[in-house]
């Protein structure tokens, strides 16, 4: 048998890659959860891939579409800064909107926090933060 630090490197590298395979099959299989743990991953490189904005942004985007919270968040911060997609204030906007309107708190705070700032692609607006 093998054994030693490679041996142990190898089947932590195997046991990720079928923890990823697992995960994808899923996220294909329409799980906006998966597909919102996959977007991580490429966003930072995890589980084995290398970091990967477009990717990060195409999985991110499939959970949002199923109105998934925290991807509608993580989507929009994607558009307002031009993530892995081109960047787009207005769908940025609309999708932290509808973030808050089902009670994320991290839209919630981003929306004021960009009210306050002017930042975004938000007006300064300290009334409205």
């Amino acid at each position: 048998a093998i054994s030693g630090s490679k041996a142990d490197a190898w089947k932590k590298a195997m046991a990720e890659e079928a923890e990823l395979a697992a995960l994808r099959q899923i996220a294909e299989g329409g799980n906006a959860k998966a597909m919102t743990l996959l977007g991580a991953a490429y966003r930072y490189g995890k589980q084995g891939l290398k970091k990967d904005a477009t990717q990060a942004f195409l999985w991110m985007k499939k959970a949002a579409d199923l109105s998934m919270n925290e991807a509608l968040c993580v989507c929009a911060i994607f558009y307002l800064t031009g993530f892995g997609v081109e960047r787009s204030v207005s769908r940025g906007s609309s999708m932290l909107g509808m973030a808050a309107g089902q009670q994320s708190e991290q839209a919630c705070f981003l929306l004021g926090i960009a009210n306050e700032e002017g930042c975004l692609g938000f007006d300064k607006n300290p009334q409205e933060a």
